[in-house]
Formats: C-alpha cells, structure tokens, sequence
C-alpha cells in the first residue's frame, strides 16, 4: 500500500454564506495519478484552489483540513488549524498563455523560482532549467529559453507550465484542465509527458478534466464531482465500466458522439477559393527584402455550398484559423482569389470589407476574451446592431429577442460578461455575430474549451439556428468527433495544404491518407490504446 501524499477532509468551501464545495473527503497516494472529473461548475477547480491556498477573492474554507504527508496541515478551516502553506505542491493551470507574462522570456520565467526559493545564481538557475526543458521533451532547449511565450505553439506553452512547476522538485502535480483546448495529437504527446513524469519522479498527480476519455487512458483512480460533492469514485476500470451513480452514468453516455451521415444540400457555392496562399516573412535582409518565408495556407482551393456545414480539421499550426480569416477578409492574402457570394474578397477596399461584414461573421475560440468586460451584454449587443442601421429602440428589442434565441433570459441584458458561466458566454458571442444578420459563420475552435455536455448543448443550438437562418457554417476544430456530428462535409488539413476532403461518413469510416488516420486514431476515445 502506498503511502498517502496528500489527504484531504471534509472540504468545505463557501462564497459568502453559499457552500459551493461539501465535505470533500480523498487521498492522493505517492505515484498516484488520480482523476477528478464533473461537468463545469461541479467544483473541481474550487476544490483544487482551495488544496493550494489560490481561493479567488470572496473564497473561503468553512470546514475541514488538507494534510500533506499527511503529518502536517497545510490548510485548515479557522477555528481548527491555521499553520502556514507547506511545501512540496505545484500546479499546472489550463490556459498557459494567461498564465505566462508575455514581456518575458519563457526560460527566466522558469528560472525565478530556482533563484528566489534556492539562492542559484543565474547560470546556475539557467542550467537547471534547461535540464528541465529536456525532461519535459522541449525542441532545443537553449533557442527554447530565450523565447517569449507568443512564439510558442499552445503545447510547447503547455511543456512551459509544466517545467515551471516542476521547478520546485513538488511531491503532488496538481494539473488543471492541461489538454483541454489542445489538438488531439498535442494532447496526446501532453499526457504521454505527464505520465512519465509520474512513473519517474514518483510524484502523486491530481489531473483536473471532464474529459472521460482522458481519464481512461491515464488514471489510476477516478472520483466524480457534482454540484461540489464526490458522488462517485474508485478504480478507473470499475467506475467507467460499471458506473453506480446515474450522474456518472450520463457523464459516459455524453461522450457517445454520432457522425453525421446526410449528405451535404446541394445548392450554388457561397464562397470559392482558388489557388489560396498566405505567407509571412520571417527574416528581412539590411534592405527590409524577406530572406525567410513561411508558408501558412498554401495553393487551397474550396468550394463551400449555401447552407453546408464544412467542418475544417488539423493540429495547432496547420492553417485552419489562418484559412478561415482569409476566406472572410480578415487577412489578405499573398496569392490566389476569393469569392463570396459573388464578390471578390479584398481587405483592402473598405467598401467591400463593409458588405462582407454584413454577410460573414467570426466566432471566436475564447468567449470572455472576445467580449469587452466593462460592457452590459444587452448594450453589446445594441451596439452592433445600430452599426448595422438598427434604431435604437429596435435595437433593444431585438437585443432581447437574440438573448431568447441563445437560450438565455430578458435579465441578462444588465449582466457583464464576468457574471456568466463559459457555455453561457459562448453563446453570447454566436448572439454577437448574428446581430449582423449573417449568412456565413465561422466557429474558430468555438467549443474546445467547453465541456462535453455543453458542447452538445452549443452543437444543438448552432444546428437549430442554422436551419432557421438558413446560414452556411465553417467549423474549424481539431476535434473530429465534434465536428462530424455536426457537419456534412470534412475538410482536412495540414502544414498548409487540404489533403483531403469529403462527406463525413465517408471520411470517417475510409479515410484515403496517412494523416486522417492518425487523427482519427489520436481521438479521446481511442487515448487509452494508445499510451498503454
């Protein structure tokens, strides 16, 4: 038997004198790597703040103590124990790039620790820390330190966090939603990492997820949270195979996604592309000439039909957000021409960027960064339609009017966007780009974030409102059994090129490259074949 790293007890945690989190009883046992899973809301994260002293503002432990080794409390309600926060915790949060100060270098972020916490000089913290960029599989380690977090891919930010924690030699990881807007195939190379770090270091791992699929492939023991309380826990194999609580029970009948088989409308092409290419330059010599060029989007052609719902699949850095932009005029292009319901696309001719603007719309991956935090959503909203032409007064009703179309209430016009859970900022930034009244959309990784029963909540909505606007969706997603069960017609792509496309089913069930394989192999689903 494993000794216990961290224990907690009877873990209450209240917002003012509303519980949020009820007497959370567990153990995390040294070379343990233990799941905690629920739906967003259910108090995962609270729990996880309040295990490493970082309760947000209005937070507070009423009841219960958390025990590291477990000799001494580290945390402890007022009234029963209140000692000082020990050592030997790390966490890894889900969003790297909030996380990381973009006006650092990522490899000095790392080294701060070392130097404060251990008094190592510089050169000394800088060795450390490069033998950490190799233990967490980093690409060159030493052009690696001197980056700054911008000219990192989500992974690598991801690999950063990672060595950042581990910086301070922890006995329990705590990793919160690590992987969760990560592509397939990053993920898998994440979990690969953290299990290894498992093995080797003999660390106890808390893995925060809602991804069920996940759990399966990595954990050894899974509790279940709801609405604050563990309603279920044990070995992964009993609970996934044979759920007793009928909460977890849904939890697995949520990740069952059914690929769409109706075959894409068959209607006049709304946007075409032809020979499309968007390059950047890397390098410039003395006389601003590029030596260097990348070559993000290269010769695509594409043909999306009125009322389709294209789906456009690859890993981080393949194109797909870079060809979405293009296609609505948000970037120009280097080569090649596009066509929007029969006008030509140039960002550079304010006019027709105006029409277009009226017709194609973006939905952007993160909601709450998409939305200006000092607004009223109701005013957001009004905003956009007198842009649009819309009287004031109409404005307004029809403001409510779309607030009831996304499934939310006439009260919610006065809220701010802070105010809001993610599924329900979501979809006030699909009710943001319909104000325009648009004909084509644009879902950049519009549910990656999301959990699995708010995706299929989103997905329902989109497909609802579709039909009754009669739009044409481009759903970008590394995701592809999101995206095929909700679109007709898979685009594939990578570094750059489509390199296949067809209907759904077809894709799905007979893939013709290398590459859908292994994108298809790499879903959550199948993770746990894979790293066993």
């Amino acid at each position: 038997m494993k000794a216990p790293l961290l224990k907690v007890e009877n873990l209450t945690v209240a917002f003012g004198e509303q519980p949020v989190v009820h007497n959370v009883t567990f153990n995390l046992n040294k070379g343990e790597l233990l799941a905690l899973v629920g739906e967003s809301g259910s108090g995962k994260t609270i729990t996880s703040a309040a295990i490493m002293g970082l309760l947000p503002r209005g937070g507070r432990m009423t009841n219960g103590c958390v025990f590291h080794h477990p000799s001494s409390s580290i945390w402890a309600a007022p009234g029963i124990k209140d000692q000082p926060q020990g050592q030997g915790l790390s966490m890894v949060f889900q969003d790297p790039m909030s996380s990381l100060n973009p006006s650092m270098r990522v490899g000095w972020q790392v080294a701060e620790g070392p130097i404060f916490h251990k008094q190592l000089t510089k050169k000394d913290a800088k060795a450390s820390v490069l033998k950490l960029f190799e233990e967490v599989e980093l690409p060159d380690p030493s052009n690696t330190f001197e980056k700054y977090p911008h000219e990192l891919s989500g992974g690598q930010k991801q690999r950063i966090m990672i060595a950042l924690a581990l910086a301070a030699n922890p006995e329990v990881l705590i990793a919160d939603e690590p992987t969760t807007a990560l592509d397939t195939t990053v993920q898998k190379s994440i979990l690969e990492l953290l299990k290894k770090l498992q093995l080797e270091r003999e660390i106890g791992i808390l893995f925060i997820t809602h991804d069920l699929g996940v759990v399966q492939a990595i954990a050894d023991r899974v509790l279940v949270m709801r609405a604050g309380e563990i309603v279920e826990q044990g070995d992964v194999t009993s609970v996934l195979n044979q759920p007793q609580h009928a909460y977890t029970k849904a939890l697995i009948e949520a990740r069952k996604y059914t690929s769409i088989e109706e075959p894409p409308p068959a209607s006049p092409p709304l946007v075409i592309a032809k020979n499309l290419g968007k390059s950047y330059t890397v390098q410039s010599d003395l006389f601003g000439r590029p030596t260097q060029t990348f070559q993000a989007v290269d010769s695509v052609n594409l043909s999306i039909s009125r009322g389709e719902r294209v789906g456009l699949i690859g890993e981080s850095g393949s194109g797909k957000s870079t060809l979405g932009r293009l296609l609505i005029g948000m970037l120009p292009s280097t080569q090649g021409s596009i066509e929007f319901n029969g006008m030509k696309v140039n960002p550079e001719d304010k006019s027709n960027m105006r029409s277009i603007r009226h017709q194609a719309q973006l939905v952007f991956q993160d909601p709450y960064g998409a939305l200006n935090p000092k607004l009223a959503v109701g005013f957001a909203l009004t905003e956009v339609m007198e842009h649009r032409g819309v009287p004031a007064k109409q404005a307004k009703q029809e403001a409510i009017q779309l607030l009831h179309e996304v499934g939310l209430n006439s009260e919610d016009a006065q809220k701010k966007p802070h105010e809001f859970s993610g599924g329900q900022r979501q979809r006030l930034v699909i009710a943001r780009a319909l104000a325009m009244q648009p004909m084509f959309l644009v879902l950049d990784e519009s549910v990656a974030a999301l959990d699995i029963q708010i995706q299929k909540e989103i997905l329902a909505l989109l497909k609802r409102i579709g039909d009754e606007r009669r739009l044409t969706f481009l759903f970008i997603s590394h995701d592809l059994d999101v995206v095929s069960s909700f679109c007709n017609r898979l685009l594939i792509m990578k570094n750059g090129r489509i390199v296949e496309s067809g209907e759904t089913h077809e894709i799905i069930t007979n893939p013709k490259t290398a590459y859908t394989t292994e994108l298809l192999d790499s879903r959550p689903g199948n993770l746990s074949l894979l790293l066993s």
